[in-house]
């Protein structure tokens, strides 16, 4: 997929995923060839329906969960004012930044790893709202300059994500749709084996069940969401739960909040 040499082509190549696990498993792959740690991309609005947001990340933790300040989250503040990347260093030197539920913010998402960073408004019009951010797991003078340097290949990166996860929602069959049953714990964990490229022997050996169970596992979730295939009942899950990490990854806790 990566065989383009330069930054932009690599980024480029990420237009021709066709599925959603493809492209968290290919984002996490070239993120990591790039010198970041982590990604979040999020994107809030009516048009997703239901609780109105999407997260895609590769974080053991939700950055978006229940619990998480989004009111006093700053660089969700920044994608509702800005337009252009900005690194997190520069955003929090400026003054109508300094609030202290800000700082505070920040240092919860340095405990998830997300150290250095920096954010890419990518969509704010009515009812929505979209951005990206990346992050190094660390915070020394060499992070920041690569940060800054990356920052034009940052908005080509969220112009591409932007798109394809748009292209996925709308492709999706009847989106608004619920499953009339809802999944069970097996299936989803099964699906979302499927979701990371397992075959079934791999996904029933993760589980301690067999490979024919497994299969009827996905069967089953493909009856209840009314898929063609499981790619399609992985797209079709992802909209029906509405958020992707509650479908695809561990169930958020709570990040201890420092004091000042």
């Amino acid at each position: 997929m990566f065989y383009e040499q330069d930054t932009a082509g690599q980024i480029l190549s990420l237009a021709r995923i066709t599925t959603p696990g493809r492209l968290r498993a290919g984002l996490s792959y070239l993120m990591e060839a790039h010198g970041f740690r982590h990604y979040v991309f999020t994107w809030r609005g009516q048009s997703l329906g239901g609780a109105g947001l999407f997260t895609l990340h590769n974080l053991s933790l939700n950055p978006i969960s229940p619990d998480w300040p989004v009111d006093n989250d700053p660089l969700a503040r920044y994608a509702t004012q800005g337009a252009l990347p900005i690194d997190w260093r520069a955003l929090m030197m400026r003054a109508d930044f300094q609030e202290r539920a800000y700082r505070v913010t920040m240092r919860r998402r340095a405990a998830l790893g997300l150290r250095a960073g920096c954010t890419v408004p990518l969509l704010n019009g009515p009812g929505e709202l979209a951005w990206l951010d990346l992050a190094m797991d660390r915070d020394d003078d060499q992070a920041w300059l690569h940060i800054r340097t990356y920052l034009p290949c940052a908005t080509l990166l969220g112009r591409v994500l932007l798109e394809r996860v748009g292209r996925f929602l709308a492709d999706a069959a009847e989106p608004d749709e619920r499953p009339e049953e809802p999944l069970s714990d097996r299936e989803r964990a099964c699906l979302r084996g499927a979701s990371e490229g397992l075959c079934n022997a791999e996904i029933g050996a993760a589980l301690g069940i067999s490979e024919r169970t497994v299969s009827s596992h996905i069967q089953r979730a493909c009856h209840k969401l009314r898929a063609r295939n499981r790619q399609h009942a992985i797209t079709k899950a992802l909209l029906s739960y509405q958020l992707y990490d509650r479908f695809f990854l561990p169930t958020p806790t709570t990040v201890p909040e420092q004091t000042a």
